[in-house]
């Protein structure tokens, strides 16, 4: 069923997305907090080296403990001091070097030292990130009274890679989850649906049988007034029960039709080659009396020997539900215009175009055009026969025919346009 189908994507579509959302909140939250707690760490380090002047003892670490419970250093206090690669630049308030102390690293010469020392005065910030030789460093800048800047400047390369993997690693494991979640969703919305697939196929059944039941009554209904009409003559109450009784025979057959719509792109023993040039072309044809009656004019721009596989009697359905709605909303004096085109070097594909003049259809909400016993504005069709459904049926047709519908308004004229 076209509308099942329709149902278990969008659900598949829905779930996926709220997994989706939700794995990208999880994954935020994990890495951003790693991070917060990494720099909080590197940032402790680092007031650590300068309240001890750029000393570390060899049995001393931070102790403040991470958002996770205690902080990881403080498992390996023996080590700490032979972990951590940092130097330190002592500077007056003139940029003037007054002590180095590079007893810990071995990646800065005594010259880069100073230069990334200025370089992280120069910024205006007390602490930072650099990048050098492919390694992260991090600076605290510290300013005495007589306004010497110590600055301390420590290799965290190490937890920024932890930092980069645990990202690699966790989106990942993310985008796992979400494929294996996408395809079990996948695997049981079939499942899922089919209390609803059920009901949808007991409707169908309901209203075919339904359909047929009264079409007998109906049936004797009319036979009944015209047999009164032969015998006492035509009058307002037998005009309006043959009226009534003709309404709610279109009706029946339109819901019967509806119902087994899905059966016309379903059978392909129902599909054959068939000329569109001569289909739309007679349904435009018979429609030109009908539409002269009303004041309104039919013109035809019909391509020939345009054809296409498919059923037949959906097609010419198709046409004639799509002119008979054009003739019946035209305005007064207006034209209705039925266009097919093939598209050249293209087999089996064409444009089947019906517009009208409609000069109210300004501010129409034409996305709701398509729904079941939607009639727009009730005061402006409130003349009008029908029941809402002819439009409806003729999206659904196209959409057995695996082709697309569109309704579009410009300059005073809707169009409906039919491709395939």
């Amino acid at each position: 069923m076209n509308m099942i189908r329709r149902l278990r994507r969008n659900f598949i579509l829905i779930a996926s997305a709220a997994v989706v959302l939700l794995v990208c909140i999880v994954l935020v939250t994990v890495n951003a907090t790693n991070y917060k707690r990494t720099m909080s760490d590197i940032n402790s380090d680092l007031q650590y080296i300068t309240a001890h002047g750029g000393m570390l003892p060899k049995k001393a670490a931070p102790t403040e403990s991470g958002w996770f419970g205690g902080n990881e250093r403080e498992n390996n206090r023996d080590e700490f001091s032979y972990q951590t690669r940092y130097l330190t630049v002592l500077a007056d308030k003139d940029g003037n070097v007054k002590d180095i102390n590079m007893k810990n690293t071995a990646s800065f010469t005594k010259e880069e030292a100073v230069q990334y020392a200025q370089t992280s005065v120069s910024t205006g910030q007390d602490e930072g990130v650099f990048e050098k030789s492919g390694a992260v460093y991090a600076y605290l800048i510290s300013v005495d009274g007589e306004d010497n800047h110590f600055i301390v400047i420590m290799d965290c390369t190490r937890e920024f890679a932890a930092l980069h993997s645990l990202w690699r690693y966790s989106c990942v494991l993310g985008l796992a989850c979400i494929i294996a979640y996408a395809v079990l969703i996948a695997v049981l919305s079939k499942w899922i649906i089919q209390p609803f697939e059920a009901n949808m196929e007991n409707q169908k059944r309901f209203i075919t049988n339904a359909g047929h039941e009264l079409k007998t009554p109906i049936a004797i209904i009319s036979a009944n007034a015209e047999a009164i009409e032969l015998i006492n003559g035509k009058s307002q109450w037998t005009d309006s029960i043959l009226k009534q009784v003709r309404r709610q025979t279109e009706l029946i057959n339109a819901l019967v039709t509806m119902s087994r719509i899905e059966e016309y792109g379903r059978d392909e023993s129902r599909k054959s080659e068939i000329d569109l040039t001569e289909t739309v072309g007679a349904v435009a044809e018979s429609f030109k009396t009908v539409a002269k009656e009303q004041g309104k004019t039919v013109r035809a721009d019909i391509e020939e020997h345009v054809k296409l596989v498919t059923d037949r009697h959906a097609f010419h359905e198709l046409t004639n539900i799509l002119i008979d709605n054009a003739v019946k909303y035209c305005d007064d004096g207006g034209t209705v215009l039925v266009s097919l085109k093939g598209k050249r070097r293209r087999r089996n594909k064409f444009t089947l175009t019906v517009a009208n003049d409609y000069k109210e259809g300004k501010g129409q909400d034409y996305s709701r055009f398509f729904e079941r016993f939607y009639r727009g504005d009730e005061s402006h069709n409130s003349s009008k026969s029908g029941f809402g459904i002819g439009l409806a049926m003729a999206a659904e047709f196209v959409e057995a025919m695996k082709g697309d519908i569109k309704v579009s308004w410009r300059n005073g004229v809707i169009y409906f346009t039919v491709t395939g």
